[in-house]
């Protein structure tokens, strides 16, 4: 092997070592972070590595791990393993999943995120002025990058001990499930209308941040008389006792 060639592979090796062994915390200085995104302590290397918390606005995660497949890079695609929070913690939120991205753009695969309605209810510019509680639950089978947010999604989603809480007092729910999918480049939450509120909806996530809602309610005769009562500002039943909702 010539000197030019050895010079070659011995660049390219300090260069490759270099990337693993630096730390994750000068690679995160490097990246354009949100403003408003705060980090706690990083610990690790780019390839494999932990930060103890990180926020957003009022969302939070903790523990935040990573662990990175170098063989992945030959191919040209970042694959990340991804896992934060403890699965045994259901007051905290939790994710793990497989996260990618290549020249198609992002991809998730066999992915669970769980997180606490209570904290995101405060996001969401509901309607009516409610509270909320319970556990969101995503099982994102497959998802793919596209315009405005998808080109495919499969998966279920559930808000699990589902609670609302009117001026009259907290209202037990149970559970709520509902299917995930992409349409058009819209992200769709559409629930099965088998629960106590009878909610039959499709929930759109539309290109620059608009959400809309379009489906029916009919409240089961055991939900307590202030939701039947409630009904009449939503507005008049249809032959089959429906109400309409769309906002």
């Amino acid at each position: 092997m010539s000197i030019k060639k050895l010079v070659v592979v011995g660049v390219v090796s300090y260069l490759l070592f270099l990337v693993v062994l630096m730390p994750a915390s000068w690679w995160l200085k490097l990246a354009p972070l949100p403003a408003e995104l705060r980090l706690g302590q990083v610990n690790g290397t780019l390839w494999q590595g932990r930060i103890q918390a990180l926020s957003y606005q009022s969302l939070e995660l903790r523990q935040l791990q990573w662990q990175l497949s170098p063989w992945r890079l030959l191919t040209g695609q970042l694959a990340v393993q991804l896992e934060a929070g403890e699965l045994a913690q259901m007051e905290q939120a939790y994710v793990k999943g497989q996260l990618r991205y290549g020249f198609s753009g992002l991809q998730l695969q066999d992915t669970l995120l769980r997180y606490p309605v209570r904290e995101l209810a405060p996001l969401l510019r509901l309607p009516l002025p409610v509270g909320a509680d319970g556990t969101l639950m995503l099982d994102i089978d497959a998802y793919q990058q596209g315009t405005p947010w998808c080109k495919s999604l499969s998966g279920q989603a559930s808000w699990q001990q589902a609670r609302l809480q009117p001026p009259t007092g907290w209202i037990d729910l149970q559970h709520i499930f509902a299917s995930l999918a992409c349409d058009e480049g819209e992200l769709v939450l559409i629930t099965d209308g088998q629960n106590p509120l009878g909610l039959d909806v499709t929930a759109r996530l539309q290109a620059a941040g608009r959400f809309s809602v379009d489906g029916t309610l009919k409240p089961d005769a055991s939900m307590p008389e202030e939701v039947h009562q409630a009904m009449q500002f939503v507005g008049s039943p249809d032959a089959e006792g429906r109400f309409r909702i769309r906002f």
